[in-house]
């Protein structure tokens, strides 16, 4: 059994078989192949395509979403700011109405102070003219019970 010896017959059906699988192959298979080769190869370009987009697009949201954050930053500082504002000028304003308030209500207390005041005085007066007759009543030993003599006391109440 010499491998290595040359058959010309077993060579030329060697050649045939080869060219006949070769030929098969090349008809019918490997046009398969190549035709899934390219399939696959523009599925992978595609979504290599598509990848980009996506990045693309997402990049765009990312910077749409920095401005809507900015714009909603400033639109917040310019809400905080005006309602501080606002507070304030509340503020100044109900301590103003306090103010007024506190003023009528101690304008208030004056005048009815004043009031009782005087009708305390005038009571006093009184009781003062009729301490003053008791007293001369005392002293004299006359009965003063007339209104001249209490008018008279009354006037020197006044003067005091």
């Amino acid at each position: 059994m010499d491998l290595f010896k040359l058959e010309p017959g077993l060579a030329i059906w060697t050649w045939i078989t080869f060219g006949i699988l070769f030929f098969i192959l090349a008809r019918y298979v490997i046009p398969a192949i190549l035709k899934n080769l390219q399939e696959r190869e523009d599925y992978i370009h595609s979504s290599v395509d598509k990848t980009a987009e996506v990045e693309k697009r997402l990049k765009d949201m990312e910077s749409e979403r920095d401005e809507i954050l900015k714009k909603a930053e400033v639109k917040a500082d310019e809400m905080l700011l005006r309602i501080r504002q606002e507070g304030e000028e509340l503020r100044q304003k109900l301590a103003k109405q306090a103010e007024k308030e506190a003023s009528e209500i101690l304008n208030q207390a004056r005048i009815q102070a004043e009031q009782e005041r005087g009708a305390m005085l005038e009571s006093l007066k009184g009781e003062l003219a009729d301490i003053i007759c008791s007293a001369t009543e005392e002293v004299v030993g006359m009965t003063v019970v007339g209104e001249k003599e209490r008018e008279i006391s009354r006037e020197l109440v006044n003067k005091l």
